[in-house]
């Protein structure tokens, strides 16, 4: 069994501001994806897109804001999450003592371990992103 991807990242801005950035589609396209096709909501379905990558199917598993965020998404572009290879990615938020959030990421079901460590530097530079975008 592969080990999944753990990642803990802090913010200075509150819970809810960062379930805003990862739920919205025009908030999320700021950071992760070029296109977000869908706004995320209790088993919602919809795409990522990356011009140099392409379009990823996703599937919302759990929704309780502001707190857990987990979709299922396909490894390969322009598969079904249905029928496809997919992995689990997991966000837990909350809230840092004295203020700001503590983002706690997950992504588990690797079939490769190179298909892990291609997503452990990606999500290394897209929360970045999000810390950055999230700058006040």
């Amino acid at each position: 069994m592969i080990a999944a991807i753990e990642k803990t990242v802090e913010f200075d801005a509150e819970p809810e501001r960062v379930w805003k950035a990862l739920t919205v589609g025009d908030e999320l396209a700021q950071w992760f994806p070029d296109v977000s096709a869908f706004d995320m909501g209790s088993e919602a379905r919809g795409a990522f897109t990356w011009q140099q990558h392409g379009s990823y199917a996703a599937r919302v598993e759990v929704f309780e804001p502001p707190t857990l965020l987990a979709w299922r998404w396909v490894r390969k572009p322009d598969m079904d999450v249905e029928t496809g290879q997919t992995t689990l990615v997991e966000f837990h938020l909350r809230p840092r003592p004295g203020g700001g959030t503590i983002l706690d990421l997950r992504e588990s079901g690797f079939a490769r371990p190179e298909d892990r460590q291609d997503n452990s530097s990606g999500w290394d530079h897209e929360l970045g992103e999000l810390a950055r975008y999230l700058e006040p």
